[in-house]
C-alpha cells in the first residue's frame, strides 16, 4: 500500500504548487528582463530643433546649424531636427530613431515631412530618420550617400561638427532639389571604388578568403579524387565554384577586388616575360595600358600622374624584356649594322633626334631660344654621356663640344637682345639644379668607369665613394652659400646609393645583351621562360520650437558607423 509520501506526491494540490512555482519563477525573470529593457534608454521628447546631450556644438556651430534648419522649413515647411546622445545603452540605432521621432511628432501635421538625424557618440552611430511624406526625395540611397561619403569621413577625422553641418548642407541641397550639385551625392563611391572597399579589417579578409579558397581546393579535390562513388559532371563543378565565388564576392568584396588586381599582376608578368613572341609585345603595352583606366576608376587618380608613372613603370619592364630577348636582339643589331652604327649608338641617336623634333616644334610655337638650346644641350649631352660606345670613341670631341655649347649659352644669356620689356625673368634657381643634376650623372659616370674594380665588396665601397660625391653636388648650394640650409642629409646618400645600383643592373643588361651573351631566354618557335620574381540641451526660438504633430516614421532613412 501507498505511504502518505506516495500520495502526497500525486495529489493535484502538490502539483499545483510545484507548477505555479515554476510559473512565478518565469513571471519574475521575464518581468525583470522587460524592464531592464525598459530602463535601457528612456525615449527622448525633443522641444527643440537641436538637443545636444554631449556638449560637442559650440555656440558660433549652434547658431549656423539653427540658420540651416529654419531656412529648410521657411521654404519646404521640412522640420529637420537634430539629436545627439551619449550611448544607446544596448539599444538599436534603427528602433530608436523611429520612437524618439514618433514621440516628438517631427514634422507638419498631414504632410508627415519631419527629418531626425540622430547621433550616438560612444556608440560611433549616426542615422538620418525620415517621415513617410519626404522618403521619394530624401530617399535610402541619398541617406546612406550623405552619411558615408559626407558625414563619416569627418567623423573618423574626429571632427563631429563639421561632419554635421556638412551633412545639414547636404540635406538642405536634396530637399531643395539640387542634389546634382552636390558631387557626393551622385555616387556611392566619390573616391573610387578601391577606397570604397577598403577597411580596416582588408587585409584580414584577404586572410579569411585564402583560407576560404584553400579549404574549397581541398574539398574539391577530395571530391574529385577518382572514387567511385563520385561521377564528375561539368555544371556540378561550375556550380560549386560559383557558389565559392560568389559568396567571397557577397562577403569579402575587399578581398575578391585585391585578389583581382593581383591577379592582373601576374598576367602582366606572364605577358612580359612568360611569352616571347612578336605578338607578346603589344598585348604586354595593353596590359599594362589597362592599370590607367583601371586605377582612375577604382582610387580617381590624377590622369597625368597615371601616364607618367604606368608609363615610367611599363617603359622599365618592356626595356628589360627587349634585353633579354635574342631574336629581337640580334634583328636590331642587324638593322643598326646595316645603318653603319651600334646597337647603342642606334638607340641614343633615335631618342636624341626625338628630343631634337620637340625642340624644333617648341621653336615654332615661339618659345624662348635661350631655354630651348638650354635644355636641348642637357638633355644630348646627358644622352650621350651615357651612351657606353659614343662617349668611349669620342670622349675629347665631347669634351670640345659641351664647352663649346657652354660658351654659347653663355653668350645668349650675356649678349642676345630679348626686344621686349616684359620678357618673363628667367628662374636661375631652375636653371642651376638642372645643370647641377647632369653634372653630378656626368661625374659620377665618369667615376664609375674610371674605377676598376672585381669583386662586389670593392664595388659596394665604389658607389658608396660615388654616392657621397652625389649627395655633396646636391648640397653645392648650401655650402658655396647660395642657399640658407645645406640639405645635405643620410637620405640622400641612401636615395644615391639606390640608384647607382639600379643604373648598375641596366647597364649590365645592356653591355650583355649588345654583346649577345643571352642566347637561353628564348627560341624561334615558343621559348618558356620562369622568373622568381556635458550634457546640455539648445534651445531657442523659431518656427520649429517643437514637433508640428506629423511624426510618422516608418523606417525610411539610413544608418551609418565610423
Amino acid at each position: 500500500m501507498p505511504n502518505d509520501k506516495t500520495l502526497l506526491m500525486f495529489c493535484p494540490m502538490h502539483l499545483d504548487l510545484k507548477w505555479n512555482r515554476h510559473f512565478f519563477s518565469f513571471l519574475v525573470l521575464f518581468l525583470y528582463f522587460s524592464v531592464t529593457q525598459v530602463q535601457a534608454k528612456e525615449v527622448k521628447l525633443l522641444t527643440t530643433p537641436i538637443t545636444d546631450e554631449v556638449g560637442i556644438l559650440s555656440t558660433e556651430q549652434i547658431i549656423k546649424l539653427q540658420a540651416i534648419i529654419s531656412e529648410i522649413e521657411t521654404k519646404t515647411s521640412a522640420q529637420v531636427f537634430l539629436y545627439i546622445i551619449q550611448s544607446l545603452e544596448g539599444e538599436s540605432i534603427e528602433s530608436y530613431s523611429i520612437q524618439v521621432a514618433t514621440l516628438s511628432k517631427i514634422g507638419q501635421k498631414g504632410k508627415d515631412n519631419g527629418v531626425l538625424v540622430l547621433l550616438s557618440v560612444g556608440d560611433r552611430k549616426v542615422r538620418i530618420e525620415v517621415g513617410y511624406g519626404l522618403e521619394e526625395t530624401l530617399t535610402d540611397v541619398l541617406c546612406n550617400r550623405i552619411i558615408k561619403n559626407i558625414m563619416i569621413p569627418e567623423f573618423k577625422k574626429g571632427d563631429l561638427p563639421s561632419g554635421i553641418l556638412l551633412g545639414y548642407s547636404a540635406i538642405e541641397s536634396v530637399l531643395y532639389g539640387a542634389a546634382d550639385s552636390n558631387p557626393n551625392l551622385k555616387t556611392d563611391y566619390p573616391d573610387g571604388i578601391g577606397y570604397a572597399i577598403s577597411n580596416e579589417n582588408t587585409v584580414k579578409n584577404i586572410a579569411i578568403a585564402t583560407g576560404v579558397i584553400v579549404a574549397a581546393l581541398i574539398g574539391f579535390f577530395l571530391l574529385t579524387d577518382g572514387k567511385k562513388k563520385y561521377q564528375r559532371k561539368i555544371w556540378l563543378e561550375v556550380l560549386y565554384g560559383c557558389v565559392v565565388f560568389f559568396g567571397l564576392l557577397y562577403f569579402l568584396p575587399d578581398a575578391v577586388f585585391y585578389f583581382f588586381c593581383f591577379g592582373i599582376v601576374a598576367l602582366n608578368l606572364y605577358l612580359l616575360y612568360g611569352l616571347w613572341e612578336w605578338f607578346s609585345y603589344p598585348l604586354a603595352i595593353l596590359s599594362l595600358l589597362f592599370w590607367i583606366p583601371f586605377l582612375q576608376f577604382s582610387f580617381h587618380a590624377e590622369w597625368i600622374v597615371l601616364f607618367w608613372v604606368i608609363g615610367v613603370i611599363g617603359g622599365i619592364l618592356l626595356v628589360i624584356k627587349l634585353a633579354l630577348d635574342d631574336i629581337l636582339i640580334a634583328s636590331y643589331k642587324k638593322f643598326a649594322k646595316r645603318l653603319g652604327l651600334t646597337g647603342s649608338e642606334l638607340f641614343f641617336h633615335s631618342i636624341a633626334f626625338l628630343s631634337l623634333w620637340f625642340s624644333v616644334h617648341s621653336f615654332l610655337n615661339q618659345e624662348r631660344f635661350f631655354y630651348i638650346l638650354y635644355y636641348q644641350g642637357i638633355i644630348l649631352f646627358t644622352l650621350y654621356g651615357f651612351s657606353i660606345t659614343v662617349f668611349q670613341k669620342y670622349a675629347i670631341r665631347y669634351g670640345i663640344t659641351f664647352l663649346l655649347w657652354l660658351s654659347l649659352v653663355a653668350g645668349i644669356f650675356f649678349f642676345w637682345p630679348t626686344g621686349e620689356d616684359t620678357s618673363p625673368q628667367i628662374d636661375f634657381s631652375i636653371l642651376f639644379n638642372s645643370f647641377q643634376w647632369f653634372f653630378c650623372l656626368v661625374l659620377g659616370y665618369v667615376l664609375a668607369k674610371s674605377i676598376q674594380v672585381k669583386s662586389w665588396k670593392t664595388r659596394a665601397l665604389k658607389y658608396g665613394f660615388i654616392s657621397l660625391v652625389w649627395t655633396f653636388g646636391f648640397s653645392i648650394e648650401g655650402i658655396l652659400g647660395l642657399k640658407d640650409s645645406v640639405n645635405f642629409s643620410i637620405s640622400t646618400f641612401v636615395f644615391s646609393y639606390f640608384v647607382l645600383l639600379l643604373l648598375h643592373f641596366f647597364y649590365t643588361i645592356w653591355e650583355e645583351s649588345d654583346g649577345g651573351s643571352y642566347s637561353s631566354y628564348s627560341s624561334s618557335s615558343s621559348s618558356s621562360s620562369s622568373y622568381s620574381s556635458s550634457s546640455s540641451s539648445y534651445s531657442s526660438r523659431s518656427s520649429s520650437s517643437s514637433g508640428g504633430g506629423g511624426g510618422s516614421f516608418g523606417g525610411g532613412g539610413s544608418s551609418g558607423s565610423w
